[in-house]
């Protein structure tokens, strides 16, 4: 007797466990990507926090004393607002950074004389977050109400900012300019603070537990 010639191939149940591990796998590769990801825009979200409040260090050298649209528009609306009510760093403060060749801010329609300088590009509605950035990256459609995926819209996602209005080295003591409804004090000539990825301030209290994010170190607060 010849014995019985054994049939190649994939059964279907190994078919299904070799396409089950590819599932698993390919879910963990994108769970893996998304962290890494989220990891970066953070880290680039702390860069652009630290550069704006380094950046308004630099006006201050190179005017002396603060503009006039700097010290309006600094501070933040408060947790839980439905609107930035024109604080933080609108397109009046991203004007003077390009004013100043500063955080790379371009205008159009420069006019020496009257100060008239319209911020062009991902600075148009202000200096915003890298989360707004990807947004406005899309094109001139979008616009300071477009939605940004991870939360909130292009105006929640703006750098909100204080800055040392009586020259005493500290932001915070004797100005009244408050972080996410709270009063600080902070050793530094500015300061500045983003909502994160939601596009929602949370109560400065949760610093550390929110995804906020700061241009100072917790070290950097006192209460003298």
């Amino acid at each position: 007797m010849t014995a019985k010639r054994m049939k190649s191939g994939f059964t279907m149940i190994e078919m299904l466990v070799v396409i089950g591990i590819i599932a698993i796998l390919s879910g963990a590769l994108l769970m893996g990507f998304g962290r890494i990801t989220k990891t970066a825009q953070r880290a680039k979200a702390q860069e652009t926090v630290s550069n704006a409040a380094a950046a308004l260090s630099m006006v201050l050298q190179k005017t002396g004393m603060w503009p006039a649209d700097i010290l309006a528009h600094q501070g933040d609306p408060g947790p839980n607002a439905k609107d930035n009510g024109s604080k933080g760093m609108t397109k009046e403060v991203a004007a003077i950074f390009a004013k100043y060749k500063l955080m790379g801010v371009t205008c159009k329609n420069w006019k020496e004389v009257d100060g008239d300088y319209t911020p062009i590009g991902t600075d148009r509605y202000g200096i915003v977050d890298p989360w707004a950035v990807t947004v406005l990256k899309k094109g001139t459609q979008a616009s300071e109400g477009s939605k940004v995926p991870t939360g909130g819209t292009v105006a929640s996602h703006i750098v909100y900012y204080a800055v040392d209005e009586d020259g005493d080295g500290i932001v915070g003591r004797g100005e009244s300019v408050s972080v996410c409804g709270s009063p600080v004090a902070v050793r530094a000539s500015a300061i500045a603070w983003s909502a994160g990825a939601d596009g929602v301030l949370s109560e400065y209290a949760q610093r550390g537990r929110s995804d906020d994010v700061f241009s100072w170190r917790k070290a950097q607060e006192t209460t003298k």
